[in-house]
């Protein structure tokens, strides 16, 4: 069976409710061992959820693991039952469900993160500016192919086609690239992006919401860029997870604006990419 995105949204959505909205002994019954694994890079603040230990503060025994490049290693280890829970691309999680894993949403987490960053000089004021344009990008990344189709749709650029595509591994080759001027701008996310801005290095071009609004046409809203998944054999036993890690993501947010320095302290040791010292203001 095919599904559309659309009813990705519906089932998704109905399904996190029923399990968050189950009478409070049922979600309380059956803590024991959850693990939750997460993609390095910080896309949803599941780092603080690892070194505060907030699902273990809610009464399970936390597992928490560490994945390291693209999201795609991520989700296979779910489906392969590896691990219970992970934070996933919107978009991978819709292919995943359309192509029938054993997955479930049972929250999400943020909003599109992406941008794009011209190196400060390169003279790029405008999208259509990248029109044959050196662009480092990590090709394969959900932000890269959102992007690129974002572009396409709102300005009729096709960054594949019309700049020249310059492929790195990791973020910080990506900054390293356009500290050294090898390239004219990059496509990368929060908090690399932020980081080359507030060094001077770079300048917002366009950032992914805006693209995605420019795309539809609609002046406001923000679409989901970042969800968590949890297995449904492990949901089916231990239906209190979902609330909880949708209660320890609302306290890592918290930790994210209340206590910036440890959040920050959090972020720089998991992700290697930047320090807090350095990062300024991230609210």
């Amino acid at each position: 069976m095919t599904f559309s995105r659309r009813r990705f949204l519906q089932v998704a959505g109905l399904g996190a409710a029923a399990v968050i909205g189950a009478p409070a002994p049922l979600r309380a019954q059956g803590k024991g061992k959850v693990r939750l694994a997460y993609l390095q890079l910080g896309w949803a603040a599941t780092e603080i959820i690892h070194k505060e230990d907030l699902l273990g503060k809610r009464g399970w025994q936390a597992e928490y693991s560490i994945v390291p490049g693209s999201p795609v290693p991520l989700l296979n280890q779910l489906t392969s039952k590896n691990v219970d829970a992970i934070d996933m691309s919107f978009a991978l999680a819709a292919k995943a469900f359309e192509d029938g894993a054993p997955l479930k949403v049972t929250g999400v987490a943020t909003a599109v993160l992406g941008a794009i960053v011209a190196r400060a000089g390169a003279g790029l004021s405008r999208v259509e500016d990248l029109k044959g344009r050196k662009v480092a990008a990590i090709v394969g990344t959900s932000t890269f192919f959102d992007i690129r189709a974002l572009t396409l749709k709102g300005y009729g650029v096709d960054l594949q086609k019309d700049a020249q595509i310059v492929t790195a591994t990791a973020p910080p080759d990506m900054v390293t690239l356009l500290g050294k001027g090898d390239v004219d701008a990059i496509i990368a996310w929060q908090p690399i992006t932020d980081q080359v801005v507030l060094r001077g290095q770079g300048v917002y071009l366009a950032k992914q919401i805006d693209l995605w609004r420019k795309a539809t046409g609609r002046p406001s809203g923000f679409p989901v860029h970042v969800c968590y998944l949890v297995h449904n054999d492990f949901l089916g036993k231990h239906p209190a997870i979902a609330g909880d890690i949708n209660d320890a993501q609302r306290d890592a947010v918290d930790v994210w604006y209340n206590r910036p320095e440890r959040a920050m302290e959090i972020v720089a040791e998991v992700t290697k990419l930047f320090s807090f010292e350095c990062y300024g203001d991230h609210r």
